[in-house]
């Protein structure tokens, strides 16, 4: 019976290490070499940071396999991260631990992702710039500085966007969020439709159509223009 119980110990030590040695496994790196771009395009389930540096470049991080499938191209001043699929994919398990994408940008204005992967730029600045969202996932812009910024979302993601524009263009549609109360607006005109909430930040005009049984909320005290055709609600001239 000690005998028995010593083995069953000795069994379950060799496993734990074995489990501890695979956990604590370093992840691999890949590095990407880049030609300029101010464009980027999202459609793999990774996540994306962004950071105004130089000289431009990428270097990825995470599970081997996943890495292996992971492609970077620079093409007609794009950035376009995607995801490979091999032969007998769907009958493979997922690689187990998330990708991580650090790229250095110069002259980046505008950036879309879809899916499910993750996008934060902190800087996103042009005489014309654009932010799109199309499925769960999740942008994050801190710092936008354009003349005309144009920003659509579809799908149940999240957005948050900080800065200024003299004039935003938003076209919103389904159960995501947008957080738009850091980013000052000139003149703003959005469309949303759906059952998101959103709040946005008016400085002079604000013109706002919404459909559906979400919130929009415009902070600041901009002439509102408000046209609510849905269950939702409007708040436009919110102070602050």
């Amino acid at each position: 019976m000690t005998s028995a119980l010593s083995c069953i110990a000795r069994g379950a030590a060799v496993a734990a290490a074995a489990l501890s040695l695979a956990v604590s496994a370093p992840a691999a790196e890949k590095r990407f070499g880049l030609t300029s771009f101010e464009a980027i395009e999202v459609s793999a389930d990774v996540i994306v940071e962004v950071v105004t540096r130089a000289p431009v470049s990428a270097v990825a991080t995470g599970p081997q396999d996943a890495l292996d499938r992971l492609s970077l191209e620079s093409r007609d001043g794009r950035l376009v991260i995607g995801q490979r699929q091999f032969a007998g994919d769907e009958k493979r398990r997922r690689p187990h631990g998330p990708v991580t994408v650090r790229v250095n940008a110069a002259n980046l204005n505008s950036a879309t992702l879809a899916g499910a992967g993750s996008l934060r730029i902190d800087t996103l600045k042009g005489q014309r710039a654009m932010v799109g969202l199309r499925g769960p996932g999740r942008v994050t812009v801190g710092e936008i500085a354009a003349d005309r910024l144009q920003v659509a979302m579809i799908g149940n993601g999240t957005m948050t966007l900080g800065g200024a524009a003299k004039t935003a263009r938003m076209t919103l549609s389904g159960a995501g969020v947008v957080d738009a109360g850091a980013l000052a607006v000139g003149e703003l005109i959005s469309d949303s439709e759906g059952a998101g909430d959103h709040i946005l930040h008016a400085v002079k005009s604000a013109a706002v159509t919404a459909r559906g049984i979400g919130k929009v909320v415009v902070l600041g005290r901009p002439v509102c223009t408000v046209r609510n055709v849905g269950s939702g609600s409007v708040t436009c001239g919110a102070g602050k």
